[in-house]
């Protein structure tokens, strides 16, 4: 095993995110060498930097199938809370793959099918870096159709919360304490009871049960 390590003086752009071991770090160097910019290897969510020790909005490659074996589910909250609307490409993605997934990670630029070659991949991450989406094109119009058959009061829910009250009731719905949730968001507990108070109140629920009922509808 290979240990995590950032160097403070590089800002990186993309972000790989996998199990680190030698067959990945080969995999990060042949990346490296064909985009010609740096590549962060991270394996471990607490691992994960601050945004400081990164580009504004880096490029996440997210390997599922470490995700999935490793049972890291925290990772789309995680970056999502700390770097906005950072673009995601989503690697070894099964050929059932539907648009659950998509809607797991909103900002999804690009999707590869385990079978996908090596150049496949690189042509493809080129195209998101320069501002492109790199999604089949049936994930694609399944999405669009989601959204026009009624996605949009999905959407409509959404905005009766902040991003910081949609991120707390995420934690909600993972069963999180109001302390194991301020501790992960840094902010005291006093400020997740606020956040808490006014989320109960736009939605009309009177406890976590309920909150986590509707998040579960509409988040």
């Amino acid at each position: 095993m290979f240990k995590d390590v950032i160097f403070m003086t590089t800002l990186y752009p993309i972000v790989l995110v996998t199990e680190n071991n030698v067959q990945a770090v080969s995999f990060q160097s042949y990346l490296t060498e064909q985009l010609a910019l740096p590549i962060l290897l991270v394996s471990i969510l607490e691992t994960l930097p601050l945004q400081d020790e990164l580009e504004p909005r880096p490029l996440f490659l997210v390997d599922l199938d470490y995700l999935k074996s490793s049972q890291q589910s925290g990772w789309p909250r995680e970056i999502a809370s700390r770097f906005g609307e950072a673009n995601t490409v989503l690697l070894n993605a099964p050929t059932s793959t539907d648009r659950e997934l998509l809607l797991m990670w909103p900002h999804t630029s690009g999707l590869f099918f385990r079978q996908d070659p090596l150049d496949r991949l690189v042509l493809g991450i080129r195209k998101v870096l320069q501002g492109e989406y790199w999604i089949p094109r049936h994930l694609l119009c399944d999405l669009v159709n989601y959204y026009r058959k009624g996605g949009e009061h999905h959407v409509r829910n959404q905005t009766l919360l902040t991003v910081r009250e949609q991120e707390i009731i995420r934690y909600l719905m993972t069963g999180a304490s109001n302390t194991e949730i301020a501790d992960s968001l840094f902010v005291s507990e006093h400020t997740i009871k606020s956040h808490l108070y006014n989320v109960f109140k736009k939605l009309n629920v009177k406890n976590r049960l309920q909150a986590v009922s509707w998040a579960k509808e509409y988040l």
